[in-house]
């Protein structure tokens, strides 16, 4: 009995509250209740106010982050491999590409401004979804986030409240919107928020091993007061984000904890300002933040303050009046000033009722029958024409109402489906799960990329060479996805093809490269701190393998947790290795068996020594004309010095997985001796500089693309 009670007490707490907030009692939920909960009239200018600001953020957006300053860079060379998550979608060649930034541009123009919302809407979403599908390696969570805000815009009547478009047409302009305007975007926000708090319940974040070392920026220095920095990498930077992401959209959408929410979430997004390179996420987060405040907030706060504006004219004319004399002062009273007092009064009323959401009504003598929204009875035929042709009106409308709501639960249902998709889409899957991109596992996982080798094999010739893994793409991203691989392989052939029939095609034939060539990459990189490891098989030839977005990378080497046992000692012996000197440091690597660690010491390296820390592995230095060709067997616990300036080899021997590690210090830096020139903390100045440089530079590119196009058509007009 006595926990049925508490049972039914709880409830009856919670029904309470879920009537306060819907309207309705749990037990009276429906369809038809959510459909006019969903329509309810709201004020629109919270609405209007994230259109403008998201807008604005868009257009300082473009020429950054989305490569509009670098389009010339990124798009001009037609011998660049891009990486399309659609193979049938392709990137338009510049200088048709400037089009495409341009439309974008002018779309966030037009949802900052309100004008022409719709198209500038579409024209928006259409070019940055665009943008997106035809190079994924600059794909992530934030650029994924603008993308689906962009599209929700598209739907609302973002553009009925402080907008160009209500201003030159008063049809489109109103004071409220059904509340879905707003329901879609503080959800689309609370999935950011929630599923990124989610995401970092796993053991690597709440074990503290995927953010090393990040508490040693300034922005932690109040913690550091009382926590040191491993405390503070644990405490803060994963414990603490790891509740306030599960939770923080939870504490906004109460009125009790939403002003401490707010603070703290505010707070988040200035730090992550300071912390990476992520261009305008955190300001789009800032700027959408006050969608959790009462829908009228704008108001309310431009009413308080015309209400201090009036008062303190009110007291600067009864302070200026003290101060004159008796006559002086009282000879500009009478009327005038008797007109001003009423004026101040009448508009104290005003903001009053302002602030208090009531209405303000002055006195009217207007007969009733002048007013034009008097209605006669006189013809009774016509009202009942309005009558049937109002009805109607309304089943369109209703119909209206259920489609926006089963669209709405179809997007829901698909946001809260997607980061859990990995088990459908295998071919993005590698170590960690899915294109990075929509599952808002933000900084979740750091990568630390060691070395790429490329190694081309001329199977006709019988001869091989090396590429420079970076020639031919925009950035290294593609180093760590599967179905990159795959596309790199092919975008490389094809240019290298390219080039040999193009250099050598009046000189030497016998340095032709025959298309009967392999391709084979090894990539050796950690995860969260681990061992360096290769990642995909160096043994298969990329040319040869096939992939699919449902089936599992076959060239995906495993991630080796037989090395979990070893983190907290990697710490440590790179913490007692970084004590030798300011330059000392060290690598650890892990390899398979059966497999060779091929490696150039640079020469500015010296003092370098192999130690085996678990294992049995064979070490092989370079052959040379004077040196006889050795090679060294090396167990558990032994070490060898290796020579600096030479290629050398380890070759795992065991039946297990081997450990190992480079311990060396660098020369270069110890010679140079330079002290660098300190970062200034908050380099706001310099950030707006920067920005604005790269707007300048994406309207010359801009217009230099459309003078270059109308050049060529011109010219081809000409007969």
């Amino acid at each position: 009995m006595e926990v049925k009670k508490k049972i039914q007490s709880l409830y009856d707490i919670i029904d309470t509250k879920f009537f306060e907030h819907f309207k309705f009692h749990i037990r009276d939920t429906s369809f038809r209740k959510i459909i006019d909960y969903m329509h309810e009239p709201k004020d629109a200018a919270s609405l209007a106010i994230t259109r403008i600001l998201f807008g604005i953020a868009m257009l300082f957006d473009i020429p950054d982050e989305r490569g509009g300053a670098a389009m010339v860079e990124r798009w001009g060379n037609p011998n660049t491999c891009h990486f399309p998550l659609l193979s049938f979608i392709r990137a338009v060649p510049m200088p048709h590409m400037a089009f495409v930034f341009a439309g974008l541009w002018c779309g966030a123009l037009g949802i900052a401004l309100g004008y022409k919302f719709r198209l500038s809407s579409i024209m928006f979403t259409v070019c940055f979804w665009y943008l997106l599908l035809i190079e994924k390696s600059y794909w992530n969570n934030h650029s994924y986030l603008f993308g689906l805000i962009g599209l929700l815009l598209t739907f609302t009547q973002a553009n009925c409240c402080w907008s160009l478009d209500a201003y030159f047409d008063r049809s489109q302009a109103k004071q409220t919107v059904p509340y879905w305007n707003y329901f879609i975007l503080k959800y689309q926000f609370f999935i950011l928020y929630f599923m990124a708090g989610l995401k970092k319940g796993t053991a690597e974040w709440l074990t503290g091993y995927s953010v090393l070392n990040l508490s040693e920026h300034w922005v932690f220095a109040p913690f550091k007061l009382f926590l040191t920095v491993p405390q503070t990498d644990y405490l803060i930077v994963h414990w603490f984000v790891f509740a306030f992401d599960l939770t923080v959209a939870i504490w906004m959408m109460w009125a009790r904890t939403r002003h401490v929410a707010m603070l703290f979430c505010a707070l988040f997004h200035l730090m992550n300002s300071r912390l990476f390179r992520i261009g305008m996420f955190p300001w789009v987060c800032l700027a959408t933040m006050p969608l959790f405040y009462p829908f009228d907030w704008p108001k309310v706060v431009a009413c308080y303050l015309r209400e201090m504006y009036y008062l303190t004219k009110r007291k600067f004319c009864e302070f200026t009046n003290l101060i004159r004399s008796g006559k002086t002062a009282c000879k500009n009273t009478g009327k005038e000033n008797i007109k001003k007092t009423d004026k101040l009064e009448n508009e104290d009323v005003k903001v009053k009722a302002c602030v208090n959401n009531e209405p303000y009504k002055e006195d009217s003598s207007e007969d009733l029958d002048d007013s034009p929204c008097a209605v006669t009875n006189d013809n009774s035929d016509h009202a009942n024409d309005i009558t049937q042709g109002t009805t109607n009106t309304e089943e369109v409308d209703d119909s209206k109402k259920k489609l926006t709501c089963i669209l709405i639960s179809i997007y829901v249902l698909t946001q809260a489906f997607l980061p859990f998709s990995h088990f459908i889409t295998k071919g993005f899957n590698n170590w960690t799960n899915g294109l990075y991109g929509y599952s808002w596992d933000m900084m979740v996982h750091t990568w630390d990329v060691h070395s790429v080798v490329v190694k081309v094999v001329d199977n006709e010739r019988k001869s091989e060479f090396y590429v420079d893994p970076y020639h031919f793409t925009p950035n290294e991203r593609w180093t760590r996805h599967g179905d990159m691989f795959y596309q790199y392989a092919r975008c490389l052939k094809e240019n290298m093809i390219k080039e040999s029939t193009r250099h050598n095609k009046f000189y030497d034939s016998r340095k032709y490269l025959s298309e009967n060539i392999s391709i084979y990459v090894d990539v050796w990189c950690s995860l969260n701190g681990r061992f360096t490891q290769r990642m995909f098989d160096p043994k298969v030839d990329l040319l040869t393998v096939s992939w699919s977005p449902f089936a599992p990378i076959s060239f995906l080497m495993p991630l080796l947790d037989e090395a979990l046992d070893w983190r907290g000692r990697l710490l440590q012996l790179r913490e007692n290795i970084n004590t030798w000197n300011n330059y000392s440091d060290v690598i650890f690597i892990a390899d398979f068996p059966g497999y060779e660690y091929e490696k150039y010491i640079p020469t500015e390296l010296r003092n370098v020594t192999l130690t085996v820390l678990d294992g049995l592995v064979v070490y092989e230095p370079e052959l040379s004309p004077h040196q006889i060709g050795k090679s060294y067997q090396l167990r558990t616990g032994e070490a060898i010095n290796i020579q600096s300036g030479i290629f050398q080899k380890v070759l795992n021997i065991g039946k297990k997985p081997a450990f190992y590690m480079y311990t060396f210090f660098n020369s270069t830096e110890l010679n140079n001796g330079s002290v660098k020139p300190p970062v200034p903390k908050l380099p706001i100045w310099q950030e707006l500089r920067r920005r604005l440089n790269n707007m300048a530079l994406f309207a010359k590119n801009i217009i230099t693309s459309l003078f270059q196009l109308f050049f060529n058509m011109s010219k081809c007009q000409q007969p």
